[in-house]
């Protein structure tokens, strides 16, 4: 599994409780900017539409292909995520709940060739949330910097 981008923000600003992957229904030109690692979700984020059982991608970036037909790319497009109907089911029925929301994590290769995204239900954090996972982000760097600081003789 090759990652080629990732939202970094999402696990600072959101618990997450399930995730799930995704297929990207994307034209030609946006599967070689993906090859190229040109690609970004940061400010991207998951509609889903009840009425047409469709979930969208809205916002993310992908770069134009540099080879392609200028004219016809659209680099912040909407673009359909492909999810089995009981997968689409589930987060529909998980996003009705107050406080939850879809947020993507990553866009990565499969081994076999395929483009995905992975994508999770969360719910928001609070600022004090936010302040104790950054506490326990330092703690936890310290402790590895104690361990592979110390020198043990034998």
């Amino acid at each position: 599994m090759k990652v080629i981008a990732e939202n970094r923000q999402a696990r600072f600003n959101y618990f997450l409780h399930d995730t799930f992957e995704a297929g990207l229904a994307l034209q030609g030109w946006e599967v070689k900017s993906a090859r190229a690692g040109n690609v970004t979700i940061t400010e991207s984020f998951i509609q889903l539409e009840l009425a047409t059982g469709k979930i969208w991608l809205k916002n993310a970036y992908f770069a134009p292909y540099q080879n392609g037909v200028v004219a016809e790319q659209e680099v912040r497009r909407n673009r359909q995520l492909l999810l089995h109907q009981a997968e689409m089911a589930k987060i529909a029925k998980a996003c009705n709940v107050k406080g939850n929301t879809c947020v993507p994590l990553k866009v990565y290769w499969t081994a076999g060739g395929l483009l995905k995204i992975a994508i999770a239900i969360a719910t928001g954090k609070n600022v004090v949330d936010k302040k104790q996972t950054l506490k326990e982000r330092d703690l936890q760097r310290e402790a590895q910097r104690s361990i592979t600081s110390r020198k043990y003789v034998d």
